[in-house]
């Protein structure tokens, strides 16, 4: 069994910069025939932050693409960069994908829209937001604490998604860290989540960040520099970012709508500029809606042997 694939980077529009995303794409004839276990030796096999699985759509369903997402170790509930070079590429693709404006994977239904002009996709974000509190791991970085709270915030995006938030107190001080909160062996141990939550499953980061101040192109947009931390270093993590932006909109006093620009992988000379809107329900204590935006570029393309 063959499966074609392409490569693009995510969260920029040059090449070899951005997160690099593999899109393997499953011909509905196939699908039934690849395995999880399959799917996992071939993500383990390209070494990448996330890979997706993109399932031809249905006759039933033919605005809807399933997809897959898979990091080296693991199968995964949502993921931002996946979700948005995803749907870039059925976007520009159009001639395989002529109907589909929504990607589904386990989190749920995802719409996106596609900007020709700017070669940009904007996702709606599912999100079942939850601030986990029993198990708060200390700054490790006392001195460089950005916040006044002693302790990290460990918020999940989504069921399956959690990430401690630190923040740092500059762009020096940023580039401190060499290691996530968690070592390689506890980022899907779920140790640290609340017990019986519900949100007591899957992945947990660490996101590390500063305040840059409100941008001078796009006024009424607070800039962010971010880096991620778990098994390694990764170049822009959306899913994190998503839960960075909904944790300060709702922890803070502002508008119904916050927008925001997060710039990460800097440090690693692959730079993402991951852009994130967030909508408070009237009363400001809950999330009405979350929209991630990102360009994305083909780099490679190619075609692998599944294994046996």
């Amino acid at each position: 069994m063959k499966l074609p694939f392409t490569t693009v980077d995510v969260f920029t529009r040059t090449p070899y910069s951005g997160n690099p995303l593999a899109v393997v794409r499953v011909p509905s004839s196939l699908r039934s025939q690849l395995s999880e276990q399959q799917k996992q030796r071939i993500a383990n096999e390209f070494n990448l932050s996330e890979i997706t699985f993109l399932h031809e759509p249905t006759e039933d369903e033919p605005n809807i693409a399933d997809y897959d997402i898979f990091t080296a170790q693991s199968r995964m509930s949502f993921a931002g960069h996946p979700t948005i070079g995803t749907s870039i590429y059925i976007a520009t693709h159009a001639s395989a994908y002529p109907s589909v404006k929504k990607l589904r994977t386990i989190a749920g239904i995802i719409p996106f829209e596609f900007d020709e002009a700017a070669r940009t996709s904007t996702v709606g974000i599912p999100h079942d937001v939850y601030f986990h509190s029993t198990k708060l791991l200390p700054h490790p970085f006392p001195a460089l604490n950005g916040s006044e709270a002693p302790h990290v915030p460990l918020v999940s995006i989504v069921k399956g998604m959690a990430f401690n938030l630190v923040k740092m107190k500059d762009v020096d001080t940023l580039a401190v860290p060499t290691q996530g909160l968690l070592p390689l062996a506890k980022l899907y141990a779920h140790e640290q989540l609340d017990e019986g939550s519900g949100w007591d499953i899957g992945f947990t980061g660490s996101f590390f960040y500063i305040e840059m101040g409100e941008s001078v192109e796009e006024p009424g947009v607070r800039q962010l520099r971010t880096r991620s931390l778990g098994g390694r270093e990764d170049p822009g993590t959306g899913s994190a970012s998503c839960a960075l932006a909904a944790y300060l909109s709702l922890t803070e006093e502002g508008d119904r709508e916050r927008k925001f620009h997060l710039t990460q992988g800097v440090e690693m000379g692959r730079r993402c500029d991951i852009y994130v809107e967030v909508v408070l329900k009237e009363g400001g204590r809950e999330v009405e809606a979350v929209k991630m935006r990102g360009a994305a570029v083909e780099v490679m393309e190619g075609v692998l042997s599944v294994p046996v």
